[in-house]
């Protein structure tokens, strides 16, 4: 697989006016083209171990890699690398933004902010949706899609955005069991492009497709050694949020 994408050691991390450290003494190693998936209780700390990789959260020890460099020295340069898709993000029918600007979108920082877009970054971002099979939905408002068909779109503007890592946040949560599925293939399609992904789950869809999976409890993380089938199994290894 090549070097690692993303690679944390010892890495401790708190929110502002927190009297606990939100995760403590975290490792975590991805490599460049893997899929791993970060499972465990509400609260456990999933998303602010993305959140530290993004470097949106700024840690008081350890060390954070990605693609090879400290987030803390390069962040703003590393996120045009990283696609970050947040959990409940859903856009509401009255968005003013159709499919493919949304897609688009994912182009604008390599661009001054005054440039208009070409006519190639329009051609790209309908080649994207038809990667994902929403060629046909590109002129629609983003919010008149379906759930499911949103959460696509958005792949859809990390390919196009040329990302070389995609973080997801419960990317399945409020989908019915046919978009789940749906979603899952695009996301593997990404995989095998050769796009690293690390997801936070709670559902078993695309758990047994993952390369590694880690165990996120009480703020502190483990690497399984098998992936698990069905994350029910593990609740008897979860320590309680706080203890």
């Amino acid at each position: 697989m090549g070097a690692n994408a993303i690679e944390l050691k010892e890495v401790s991390a708190a929110y502002a006016g927190a009297d606990r450290p939100a995760i403590s003494g975290v490792s975590l190693t991805l490599k460049r083209g893997e899929l791993g998936v970060m499972v465990g209780p509400n609260g456990a700390g999933k998303t602010t171990i993305l959140e530290v990789i993004l470097g949106l959260l700024p840690y008081q020890a350890g060390s954070v890699k990605v693609l090879g460099e400290e987030v803390r020295e390069a962040g703003a340069r590393l996120r045009r690398k990283l696609a970050y898709l947040p959990q409940d993000l859903f856009f509401p029918p009255d968005t003013p933004y159709l499919t493919q600007d949304v897609v688009m979108m994912g182009r604008f920082g390599l661009y001054r902010p005054w440039q208009r877009l070409p006519r190639k970054e329009r051609e790209l971002a309908l080649s994207a949706l038809a990667t994902f099979g929403l060629a046909d939905r590109a002129g629609w408002p983003i919010g008149h899609l379906s759930g499911g068909q949103q959460r696509k779109a958005l792949l859809a503007r990390a390919f196009a955005k040329g990302a070389e890592i995609l973080l997801l946040d419960e990317p399945f949560a409020s989908l019915d069991p046919e978009s789940r599925e749906d979603l899952a293939r695009a996301v593997l399609a990404l995989r095998d492009r050769g796009m690293t992904v690390l997801a936070v789950l709670h559902e078993d869809v695309l758990l047994s497709q993952a390369d590694r999976s880690f165990l996120v409890s009480a703020g502190r993380l483990k690497e399984l050694p098998e992936v698990p089938r069905r994350i029910h199994d593990l609740w008897g290894e979860v320590l309680p949020c706080g203890a």
